[in-house]
């Protein structure tokens, strides 16, 4: 469905008595569950399965195709041990030997997960590959006699992924370059297997983090917002003022997230199964493509909507003239956020503890407390050397500034001070390159 017939559907909307969030968001409060990280393989399966275009057969489970790779390969190998040798190898443990042969097995994981929390990681993630083309997968190197035959198996039970209800990217400048790295991880297999767990809790992360800051810009189209990292081994100085407030100022918008995105459900025909979810920014823009007499309905349903909100979720009247679309936006935006932070309120407690999640789920590999330094933003090493691998791409070196531009493309920020740091961590590593003493001559190769 398109966004005015969403927008024409809001002054009917029902207003629920309970806070919800389908849609663009990874993570959800706590609700008594032990935190802990997403099922990587279960995430890792659903994107491949998206960016590959490929699904397995209706009724094909682990199960199933273990039993048909025994018969298979009894027909060719007479030998009881070497059987249970093989059974032992690559289908005991939940097949933990199986996964390592070939990323395409990973497609036995797509759709196997047992909790939201790793679903809503797989989803979100997985709207930014909707729209973008597939991907080429990279054939696995150094394959023997058993795992070409079990490979061979696997591709009669494949066929055609079929796209999920549509929901529009939110992020689009970080789908373009979340597609462009995991197109490059696909041509890696191997390195692909040894980082999927990093890569999707790095760009977990910095989705997350992306969409509290661009939330408030809902007038325009989502860019890559400042937010700065220091390497895990640098010294939070006092002066480096950027680096002090990045994880403050993020969290500042982190509260936004919850009560903006419950508002905007209402805006996506939350009781429709046929409907496409549209973010914020894409409903306003649209108000401005509109003529007089559209724009004229659409403001009035928006009205109307805000009313009965305002109502049902004990508020006063909007008491502000409501001119334009962005006015009444606006409205919406901050009677959301004016309905979460009511004091002794279960929407308070309730955001508050979507935040805790955040900072205890999504971000806790990427806070660290230095103590008199406070809590900074950190990018361990092993995290570096992945994004930097990242952003060179199918490159074999990338000039030092154009790597820190891809850098902020992926939303990750360096002050001048780090910058530094990473040019001293690039020659320990071996993976620098100097042309000559100029700055403007220096280069970084990637580690595959």
């Amino acid at each position: 469905m398109s966004l005015k017939e969403n927008l024409q559907a809001v002054a009917s909307a029902e207003i629920k008595d309970r806070n919800f969030v389908n849609h663009f968001l990874t993570f959800r409060q706590q609700r008594g569950e032990k935190i802990s990280d997403p099922d990587v393989m279960a995430v890792a399966g659903e994107l491949l399965s998206i960016v590959w275009r490929k699904a397995l057969k209706k009724g094909t489970t682990l199960d199933k195709f273990t039993e048909v790779c025994m018969s298979r390969l009894s027909t060719k190998i007479a030998d009881d041990e070497f059987e249970s040798l093989l059974q032992q190898m690559y289908f005991d443990n939940n097949a933990k030997g199986l996964f390592q042969v070939s990323p395409e097995f990973m497609l036995f994981k797509s759709g196997s997960a047992s909790s939201g929390n790793t679903r809503h990681v797989g989803t979100v993630l997985g709207n930014m590959l909707l729209s973008r083309p597939a991907v080429a997968q990279g054939s696995p190197e150094n394959l023997n006699f058993l795992e070409a035959e079990l490979l061979a198996e696997l591709q009669s039970s494949i066929t055609p992924y079929s796209p999920p209800d549509a929901t529009e990217d939110y992020l689009p400048f970080m789908g373009e370059v979340f597609a462009e790295d995991l197109a490059l991880l696909c041509s890696y297999p191997g390195y692909m297997m040894q980082n999927l767990k990093a890569f999707v809790s790095l760009y977990n992360f910095l989705y997350s983090a992306q969409l509290a800051m661009n939330l408030r810009s809902w007038r325009k189209e989502p860019s890559s917002k400042p937010l700065y990292f220091i390497m895990d081994t640098e010294r939070a100085s006092s002066e480096r003022t950027y680096v002090r407030e990045a994880l403050s100022s993020l969290l500042d918008y982190v509260e936004d997230l919850f009560p903006v995105l419950s508002a905007l459900e209402y805006l996506n025909q939350p009781e429709s199964k046929e409907a496409t979810r549209y973010p914020l920014w894409k409903h306003y823009q649209h108000t401005r493509t509109l003529s007089a007499e559209e724009v004229r309905e659409i403001n009035a349903g928006l009205k109307r909507f805000l009313e009965r909100y305002r109502e049902t979720r004990g508020r006063e009247p909007w008491r502000d003239e409501l001119r334009t679309s962005e006015d009444i936006f606006k409205a919406i935006v901050t009677t959301a956020k004016e309905i979460f932070s009511q004091a002794r309120s279960s929407q308070l407690t309730v955001n508050r503890k979507v935040v805790a999640s955040f900072e205890t789920e999504v971000a806790r590999h990427f806070i660290q407390n230095r103590k008199r330094g406070g809590r900074v933003l950190i990018m361990n090493q092993d995290y570096l050397l992945l994004l930097t691998n990242l952003a060179v791409g199918s490159r074999e070196k990338l000039q030092y500034q154009q790597l820190i531009e891809e850098f902020k493309r992926r939303g990750v920020w360096f002050d001048q001070q780090s910058q530094q740091a990473l040019i001293e961590f690039y020659e320990r590593v071996g993976n620098l390159e100097r042309m000559s003493d100029s700055g403007d001559a220096v280069y970084v190769r990637k580690t595959i």
